[in-house]
């Protein structure tokens, strides 16, 4: 008898290590190298870079658009929370509005001083190994008050 519960007690401890070791250590986020970051602030300023001529073959590559936020809060963001810092926003970032009808598609150039945003990105190193954040996400809720409706 006390073999049998011997067994069953080892088999039950190997079946509740056995997910814990499938599922690999911790990172939740830090996948194939790539470090990815999400933090909400309110937005300082707004660079647009211009778009290149397609016309122009000649054209040097468009400048990285960018985004100064005052960050409150976020993860993987050690060091800037409580601060305004600058970030390069990627070319293909998506930007979203949210309304009170849901999430309309947006470009940065509707994003402005004043609104809150809810990025996310990815954290690359720079040659001198200094930490990169680019944004590849952004919501934002346009804080200008909106009037009250006619009556």
């Amino acid at each position: 008898m006390k073999k049998l519960l011997l067994i069953i007690g080892v088999a039950a401890l190997a079946l509740t290590l056995v997910p814990l070791a499938v599922a690999g250590g911790p990172g939740g986020g830090w996948k194939h190298g790539h470090a990815k970051f999400n933090l909400v602030g309110n937005v300082t300023a707004v660079a647009v870079a211009p778009a290149p001529d397609p016309a122009d073959p000649d054209a040097e590559p468009a400048a990285l658009s960018t985004i100064t936020i005052k960050v409150k809060a976020g993860s993987h963001i050690k060091g800037i929370k409580r601060t305004e810092k600058t970030f390069d926003v990627a070319a293909g970032a998506k930007v979203w509005q949210l309304t009170a009808d849901g999430a309309v598609a947006m470009t940065l150039g509707d994003v402005a001083a004043g609104d809150r945003v809810k990025v996310k990105g990815k954290i690359t190193k720079a040659a001198d190994g200094s930490k990169v954040y680019t944004i590849t996400s952004i919501k934002y809720r346009d804080r200008t008050p909106t009037p009250p409706p006619a009556e």
